[in-house]
């Protein structure tokens, strides 16, 4: 598609940024090919889904049309004209630069071209008439290093058609109706170390495809329609740094495909059909940094999936089908420091998922099912940077849900059912500066809750029902005086009805009054109404069900218990303070719980517990 053609040329240097005002811009000096950890990219498949028009932008400029594609063709990092303006020996079809790069782009053009400098370097077909490469018609060169056919109408190339090319290092043929390449095609080619076969029509590849092409480092087999490989088809690449295979529709990998590649150290298996990973499948890759399995069927794990590959620094797994994971899974990727589970079906997680991998970075839980959290889960992430848990199904995050990240500057919480958080939830976040809260139920937050980080400026808070009373002075007082007002525009009063509709931020404090006790949202599905009788209605419990109370919103919002304990106690003394979250039919609440140990003669029942036996 139009996605990867224009990706294709950025590749190679042929399409640079131009500024508003005309200026070519080309990339930044010191942009790294190998960036830091980050969220990971958009997929092939996702990118082409977009329009043309949205695939590449100049910044500060309009969407490049594709009418100026020949003149951007002709600028784009192709070399300087030469001193003067005169023109260099080149076939009527084509442009000629620097005397070493040919580009020809002529929808005229049928055969090879004739008269073909001698001395080129680099030779690039993009959109011409080609439908195949016969052999010999490239002729021989001992310069020629890259030669590059980029979405022609090439169905052939015949045996041989590149022999002659000694010193040829990276060979492209994509964007073509090419259904097949057939062995003998990479003869006489004993310089190759980039092989790029994408978007073609491959439905598999032939047995010794790749028997001369021993060098080869670099091999791009996306996007074509490839359904099954020969086990044997890649065993003489033991040199082999980058393995493509993305947008294929490949079901499974055949035992030992793998085996030979020990120096991988990319492997793309994005956006196929896979539905299961062979146990130890990925054993001998003791050098791969990087695996891509996103956008597959995966619905789980095999234990071992992941053994050898102690080097590994990135797994993305995002968009499959994965229900639940076992709690050793990544216990062997000591070294991993991004990791993608997003857009699964895990609705829970085993507390010591992440115990193994303590240079996690970048970690996305996002559009899962998940409604909690275990305690722990994160304690030994303190290098974590970003943590997504986004659109999900929370309702709880108890108080030390984030024990550990001390290193954790993003925070994504949005897109949730949170109606209350713990006071302490965000302790041991020094360096938090972003938060998104935005489309839950909160309509208070407990006071100082953003406290504990002074990076703290970004708050999503928008699309919640906030309680403009006298609960929300903490939340407004922290807006007024660190937050930045743009961000926080969005964030509305839903009560009381005087104030609803204003934004938080033109709300004075003076306002903010409490009439009665506080509000309890109603659960969605719910059909109990709070009224004179919701004593009898409203029966509050946890998570675990260990707690059950019956209570209306304001006797639940301080519980104190008295509990006998067993044998003799000293005296009263506190046992145990916290909070719990406790839900109903009629809402969710947060309750403060004392628990205090009295001897048997002060014992007492509390109303709706049971006596003592």
């Amino acid at each position: 598609g139009a996605g990867l053609f224009f990706e294709a040329l950025q590749g190679h240097g042929l399409l640079l940024p131009i500024s508003s005002e005309g200026q070519l811009r080309p990339a930044p000096r010191g942009t790294a090919q190998h960036s830091p950890p980050h969220p990971p990219q958009k997929t092939s498949a996702q990118r082409s889904r977009q329009s043309p028009a949205t695939l590449w932008q100049a910044p500060g400029s309009h969407t490049m049309s594709r009418s100026c594609r020949l003149v951007v063709y002709m600028l784009l990092g192709l070399g300087t004209l030469p001193v003067g303006g005169m023109p260099l020996p080149c076939p009527p079809a084509c442009q000629c630069y620097d005397t070493s790069k040919v580009f020809c782009a002529d929808e005229r053009i049928e055969e090879i071209p004739a008269g073909l400098p001698g001395n080129a370097t680099q030779l690039f077909f993009v959109e011409t008439a080609l439908s195949s490469i016969r052999s010999g018609a490239l002729g021989s060169s001992t310069t020629l290093t890259k030669l590059v056919f980029l979405k022609n109408n090439i169905q052939e190339l015949e045996v041989g058609a590149f022999r002659g090319l000694p010193s040829l290092t990276e060979l492209e043929v994509s964007g073509n109706p090419l259904p097949e390449v057939n062995p003998g095609v990479l003869m006489g080619l004993p310089s190759l170390t980039k092989l790029s076969l994408g978007t073609n029509a491959f439905r598999s590849l032939q047995p010794g495809l790749f028997t001369t092409a021993c060098r080869l480092q670099h091999l791009h087999l996306q996007g074509n329609k490839i359904e099954v490989l020969p086990p044997s088809i890649f065993r003489p690449l033991r040199r082999l740094q980058t393995l493509d295979l993305s947008q294929n529709i490949l079901t499974k990998l055949p035992d030992g495909l793998l085996a030979p590649l020990t120096a991988l150290r990319l492997l793309k298996l994005s956006d196929n059909l896979l539905w299961q990973v062979p146990p130890g499948a990925f054993r001998v890759l003791g050098q791969l940094a990087e695996l891509h399995l996103d956008g597959n069927r995966l619905e789980e794990l095999p234990d071992g999936a992941f053994a050898g590959l102690e080097g590994l620094r990135r797994l993305q797994l995002q968009h499959n089908a994965l229900g639940s994971l076992a709690p050793d899974i990544f216990a062997g990727l000591p070294n991993l420091t991004t990791l993608s589970l997003e857009g699964n079906r895990l609705a829970a997680l085993p507390a010591t998922l992440f115990a193994r991998t303590p240079r996690l970075l970048y970690l996305s839980l996002a559009r899962n099912r998940l409604e909690t959290l275990p305690q722990g889960l994160f304690a030994n992430l303190s290098a974590l940077q970003t943590l997504a848990l986004s659109h999900n199904a929370m309702f709880h995050l108890p108080a030390g849900a984030f024990q550990g990240l001390l290193g954790l500057e993003v925070l994504q919480l949005g897109h949730n059912n949170l109606s209350s958080l713990a006071p302490g939830l965000l302790a041991g976040l020094p360096l938090l500066t972003t938060l998104a809260l935005d489309h839950n139920r909160l309509a208070h937050l407990p006071p100082g809750l953003f406290d504990v980080s002074e990076q703290l400026v970004h708050v999503g808070l928008a699309n919640n029902p906030w309680a403009c009373d006298c609960g929300l002075a903490y939340l407004l007082g922290w807006l007024q005086n660190f937050a930045e007002p743009l961000i926080h525009a969005q964030a509305f009063c839903s009560s009381p009805a005087a104030l609803q509709g204003r934004s938080l931020l033109e709300v004075p404090q003076a306002q903010l009054e409490c009439t009665g006790a506080p509000s309890v949202p109603q659960e969605e599905g719910g059909d109990g109404v709070l009224g004179e009788d919701a004593l009898e209605q409203c029966i509050y419990s946890n998570a675990k069900g260990t707690v059950s109370v019956a209570c209306n919103a304001t006797s639940c919002q301080w519980l104190s218990l008295c509990l006998p304990p067993p044998g003799h106690a000293l005296g009263p003394r506190p046992e145990y303070q916290g909070a719990w979250v406790l839900r109903s039919r009629c809402g969710t609440l947060q309750v403060s719980v004392l628990l205090t140990a009295q001897s048997r003669d002060e014992a007492t029942s509390s109303p709706g517990l049971p006596p003592e036996p």
